[in-house]
């Protein structure tokens, strides 16, 4: 008897393949959510950090530092170096937002409420009174100064129309 030779694949091979395919799919796409849920994590942690290190520094210096917001290239400038947003990041207002994060009770139409787009750090320490709203395309962010004797900065998070703690 002579044999037939198979010189296709056979189905299950083909299977196992598109399986596989999916399977890696799905792990680059988490992968890839993850990714941008630290973009964001890590740019709103590094702002933050500026903030301290300018209300540091004025405090050790005696002396009133200063960070500029460029609103529309989603950067901050502080002590000559340019800190740029990552892509997908801006310095906007998502629609339907209301704030500011500590009593929402206005519709947010501005992503900066620093005076003058500067973030002022005085010789005592304090920082100066306002928020950056941080978005990408879908999720809204703040990073607040309250009006305080003493600054701290509080992160936030809008979700589901309400704020919180990030």
């Amino acid at each position: 008897m002579s044999r037939i030779k198979n010189s296709g694949f056979m189905l299950f091979e083909l299977m196992l393949v598109v399986a596989l395919i999916a399977l890696f799919s799905v792990i680059g796409f988490i992968g890839l959510a993850r990714y941008s849920g630290t973009s964001i994590t890590t740019d709103i942690a590094v702002l933050s950090l500026l903030l301290h290190t300018a209300a540091t520094r004025a405090t050790c210096l005696k002396k009133k530092q200063t960070i500029i917001i460029d609103e529309y290239n989603s950067a901050l400038t502080y002590d000559g170096i340019r800190y740029p947003l990552q892509e997908g990041l801006n310095f906007k207002v998502l629609p339907n937002v209301y704030g500011p994060p500590s009593a929402p009770y206005a519709l947010v139409t501005q992503a900066v409420t620093f005076v003058d787009k500067k973030i002022v750090a005085h010789p005592d320490g304090t920082l100066q009174s306002g928020t950056l709203y941080i978005a990408d395309s879908h999720t809204q962010y703040a990073l607040t100064t309250p009006v305080s004797a003493f600054s701290y900065i509080r992160v936030y998070r809008y979700r589901d129309g309400v704020w919180q703690n990030y």
